[in-house]
């Protein structure tokens, strides 16, 4: 094969836990994320012993400025259970359009912050191509991702009439299901 070829095949097998299969492993532990706020950098890791609801959105999406809005209210209501949402924007306009964003949509209920199209990706463990928004990942106490929509494959789980209680029928999952071990990974 080209060496063109043999990196394109190489960087796709960085999406997905099988390089064969397009559908990314859950669960699977949380990698650490930076999350880059005004000023400073978060680490998705402060928050072990929250369960996270962690969006990643587009400043200029329509769908995902109502996903930030419901997750707002969703804030209030799921703090006292130990959850926390988070926010990621990742196009290129949210560097310049963050702080309009939180305030208009987040409502300043739970943070929102800024990364790169590849980490996501890397991330959510989406397949290389085009990738539609946004994308809600459903975090344990523990750092173990039990759960993942991405717009590419699973529209439906983002439909108005239907996304809060999707959301919270994640959560509640999250809550009633007993807590996942994970093995150890291997050393090399």
């Amino acid at each position: 094969m080209r060496p063109a070829i043999l990196s394109l095949l190489a960087a796709a097998s960085l999406f997905a836990a099988d390089p064969a299969s397009p559908e990314p492993q859950i669960p699977r532990k949380a990698p650490e994320l930076v999350i880059q706020l005004p000023g400073k950098q978060m680490l998705l890791s402060q928050f072990r012993g929250y369960v996270c609801v962690l969006a990643f959105m587009s400043t200029t999406c329509p769908h995902c400025q109502h996903l930030a809005t419901v997750l707002s209210g969703l804030q209030q209501e799921y703090s006292s259970k130990g959850v926390q949402m988070l926010g990621v924007t990742f196009n290129p306009e949210a560097t310049t359009e963050l702080g309009s964003f939180t305030q208009t949509y987040a409502r300043g209920m739970f943070p929102v912050g800024l990364s790169t199209d590849p980490i996501v990706t890397a991330f959510v463990q989406h397949p290389p191509g085009i990738h539609y928004i946004p994308m809600i990942v459903f975090i344990d106490k523990n750092g173990i991702i039990r759960s993942q929509h991405l717009g590419i494959n699973d529209s439906q789980f983002f439909e108005e009439k239907v996304e809060v209680a999707n959301i919270k029928g994640d959560l509640e999952k999250i809550f009633k299901e007993p807590t996942i071990q994970l093995p150890a990974a291997k050393k090399k």
